[in-house]
C-alpha cells in the first residue's frame, strides 16, 4: 500500500491524500497533511475527502503559541506549510499571518 493523492471527481480539484493505516485501513489527510476522521476503508477515506477535504479549510481553527491556543483561520495551504491569520483579540499577533511548517494537531486544531 502506498500514499494516494485524491482529486474530486467532478472537477479534478486536489482534496487531500489517503495514506496506509494499521490493519489494512486508510487515513484521510487534508492537502497539508492534517488527519480527517480516523482510519477507515479506502473508499470511505476517499469519500470523506471528497465531501469535506476542501470545506474543512474554511472552518475555524486554533493555533498554539507558547502555552496558549488562539483562534485563527487558514489563509494559504500547501503540502509543505500552512499560513494562518490570528483572529483572537487576546493574541499578541492579532491580525498577523503566521507560517507553520507541516503543522500537526499539537500546533493546529479544528475548533
Amino acid at each position: 500500500m502506498k500514499n494516494r493523492t485524491v482529486y474530486r471527481a467532478e472537477d479534478g480539484e486536489h482534496v487531500g491524500y489517503v495514506v496506509p493505516a494499521p490493519e489494512t485501513r486508510w487515513q484521510a489527510l487534508t492537502v497539508f497533511g492534517y488527519p480527517l476522521g480516523g482510519p477507515a476503508a479506502f473508499d470511505d477515506s476517499v469519500a470523506l475527502l471528497e465531501a469535506e477535504g476542501l470545506a474543512v479549510l474554511a472552518e475555524r481553527w486554533s493555533v498554539k503559541q507558547g502555552d496558549d491556543w488562539f483562534s485563527c483561520r487558514l489563509v494559504e495551504t500547501s503540502p509543505e506549510a500552512v499560513v494562518v491569520q490570528i483572529d483572537d483579540f487576546g493574541a499578541e499577533d492579532f491580525g498577523k499571518h503566521v507560517r507553520l511548517e507541516r503543522p500537526g494537531p499539537e500546533v493546529l486544531k479544528r475548533v
